[in-house]
């Protein structure tokens, strides 16, 4: 009996002896059936092009091998290919996905031991350059990993995106870290069998992760930039200056400035470094830089840029010129060539259509004398001339109102044009573009110190380039600001300085004298800096579109800009010698009517002796006409009285007065 009973132990000892073996692996089979359906659901929602499953080096490789093969076949069936590494070889996973923009990483927690290793692999990695999907399928009993991380231990940053979830909790968490020191942790979507994953957040990272809770960085800002200034109480000024408040309000930060530099910085290649603000990023003294950096690839290699906050064209500014161009031709220049055309070919036309007018109205006149005059007609109404006669027919009448209409629109629209011309001062300019500079070659170029505009020629080998950096001035030369750079451009007439268009708007900068800018046909973009690989790039860049996008932007750089363009919008006063061409214009046209009015008075003064002469002689004819002929007239009637006596004798001697009162001749007398 005894032999039986020891039997039985000894064959329910090994039973005994694999009861944990078994309930663990029972527990793992339940957990696996349900995290299946989660690593699913959460696949489907990221679409991702391959997944990498990680796992530590534990005392149930065998459970775990088959529930990693259970979760890669459920994957591949819904066509997303699938690997499994050790914690130990997630920097090898990098020589595979090399291809894969942001490769996803689903990390199993089954253990203390787990969680060391997983720590251990992600100190050297950058946690920002993929997704994290952890599961704790283990729960230690004597502290709580996953609902209380001591501190970052899977050293997250700012713009990690890891979801985790504990073991069999509806509750899908993201974690984060901003000082890298905490975890910080969220709930952001839930998940179930029946309803899969229901979000309770925003679905872009950085809706939800707006507040930075006090976070201070290290600042440094370039002592002559345009753009900031510091103000009587310490604070920073300017449109860059007034960014960077708005953003520390947004996103609940602030910053220390560690440091003020003098120039913005550039490359030296022979003892490979920096100079000036890029420096400080560069080597890890700084967190960000308050100026404005011009966008280059260079820079881009050595620190992030904020968006395109300012673009401008870049000028050559020189002091402006003593001489100024007296364009005879502006005159002409109010209309382009084709509108002059246009309006010599309405006056032809009008002057044919008249003159066919003019001719079914039964003109007898030929025609070429008829265009002529019409010619000269309306170019009477062009002067501003008006007709000798205005004609009865209606048809006339309402060619020639077009006519006086349209030269009335014509002469206005001229006139404004006109005053547009003459009103701006034009000045004699050696060079119109920086090719044009260039082959000038009696002006020597200034760039700002340490400027990108520098690097532009300096570290181009094309051949154009080379030519300007000819004539640039030696390294140790160049101004450190743009205030200098004015200052210097107005002591040396023979100076350009290479700038931006916006300095005419930068309400601190005033220019010492007056300069003149040319446009060079380059664009620049202006942004703030941050260190390489900075963690809140991207939320500072998010907010800053928004910014954009509510025009807050636009009103900042009206704010920042509006002291300077209040002053540009005085008049200025018009010099003489800008519109003398005018004045000598009208000088000769008063001229040539005073001419013309003398040449037609002695034309009438000489036609009027020649009619008085003429009438005077016609006056002395006549008189001597009417005495010769009163005279003539005097002799006619004394010869008539003469011959009348003489018939009254000669009928008294001959005739016989007879009793019946008749005369009768005497007989006698003929006898």
């Amino acid at each position: 009996m005894k032999k039986m009973v020891l039997v039985v132990q000894l064959k329910i000892l090994p039973f005994l002896l694999s009861l944990p073996k078994i309930a663990s692996s029972y527990e793992f089979h339940s957990i696996d059936d349900e995290q299946t359906a989660f690593i699913i659901d959460i696949c489907k929602l990221y679409r991702p092009k391959s997944v990498i499953f990680l796992n530590a080096e534990t005392i149930r490789e065998m459970e775990m091998t088959t529930i990693m093969l259970k979760w890669r076949h459920a994957l591949s069936r819904e066509g997303i290919p699938t690997a499994n590494l050790k914690f130990s070889e997630l920097h090898k996973s990098l020589k595979y996905l090399k291809q894969i923009v942001r490769p996803y990483y689903v990390a199993v927690i089954s253990n203390h031991n787990a969680i060391n290793e997983f720590s251990l692999a992600t100190s050297t990695f950058d946690m920002s350059s993929a997704v994290w999907i952890v599961v704790f399928i283990y729960k230690e009993h004597f502290f709580d990993y996953c609902h209380n991380p001591p501190g970052n231990i899977f050293h997250l940053t700012f713009n990690s995106e890891m979801l985790v979830r504990c073991g069999t909790e509806n509750i899908i968490r993201e974690w984060y870290s901003i000082d890298t020191n905490q975890i910080e942790i969220k709930d952001v979507a839930t998940w179930s069998l029946d309803k899969g994953i229901t979000k309770i957040v925003s679905d872009f990272l950085y809706e939800r992760r707006s507040n930075l809770q006090g976070l201070i960085m290290r600042a440094v800002i370039v002592k002559d930039s345009p753009y900031i200034i510091k103000n009587k109480n310490g604070e920073i000024d300017g449109m860059f200056g007034k960014i960077l408040r708005e953003l520390c309000d947004t996103l609940n930060f602030s910053f220390n400035i560690v440091s003020e530099v003098k120039e913005y910085g550039r490359w030296n290649p022979d003892e490979k470094t920096w100079s000036g603000g890029m420096a400080e990023l560069y080597t890890g003294r700084a967190d960000i830089c308050i100026s404005d950096f011009i966008i280059n690839n260079d820079r881009l290699n050595a620190v992030d840029y904020t968006i395109p906050l300012l673009t401008s064209k870049n000028i050559l500014v020189i002091r402006q010129p003593e001489n100024l161009a007296i364009q005879w031709s502006s005159h002409f220049l109010t209309f382009t060539l084709s509108v002059w055309i246009a309006v010599l070919g309405v006056l032809i036309a009008s002057a044919i259509f008249l003159v066919l007018l003019k001719i079914k109205s039964g003109s007898d006149n030929k025609i070429g004398y008829l265009l002529i005059d019409n010619l000269l007609e309306i170019w009477g109404i062009f002067c501003q001339q008006g007709l000798p006669n205005f004609p009865h027919k209606s048809s006339l009448r309402i060619v020639y109102f077009s006519i006086f209409l349209s030269i009335i629109v014509f002469w206005a629209a001229y006139s404004a044009a006109l005053i547009s011309f003459l009103t701006s001062v034009n000045y004699v300019l050696p060079f119109d573009s920086l090719e044009g500079f260039v082959a000038d070659g009696t002006y020597q170029l200034a760039i700002p110190r340490g400027t990108a505009y520098y690097d532009r020629f300096a570290n181009s080998k094309h051949p154009f380039a080379r030519k300007i950096m000819k004539l640039m001035l030696k390294d140790e030369e160049l101004p450190i600001s743009e205030y200098e750079g004015f200052k210097r451009i107005c002591k040396n007439r023979k100076l350009a300085l290479y700038t931006t268009d916006q300095v005419n708007n930068i309400e601190n900068l005033k220019i010492p004298c007056n300069v003149v800018a040319i446009e060079i046909g380059y664009i620049s973009n202006f942004a703030m800096i941050l260190s390489k690989y900075n963690p809140f790039t991207d939320v500072i860049n998010f907010q800053l579109q928004k910014f954009i996008d509510n025009g807050m932007m636009n009103r900042l750089k009206d704010t920042s800009f509006q002291m300077k363009s209040n002053l540009m919008i005085k008049h200025q006063p018009v010099p003489l010698i800008s519109v003398i061409s005018l004045i000598l214009f009208f000088s000769i046209g008063i001229f040539s009517s005073i001419c013309i009015l003398i040449i037609e008075k002695c034309i009438f003064v000489r036609k009027e002796k020649n009619i008085s002469m003429k009438d005077r002689i016609l006056s002395i004819k006549s008189s001597v006409f009417y005495v010769k002929r009163k005279k003539s007239i005097r002799n006619f009637a004394v010869n008539y009285a003469d011959r009348k006596c003489a018939r009254i004798r000669f009928t008294s001697n001959n005739y016989n007065v007879h009793s019946d009162g008749f005369l009768y001749p005497d007989y006698n007398f003929l006898i």
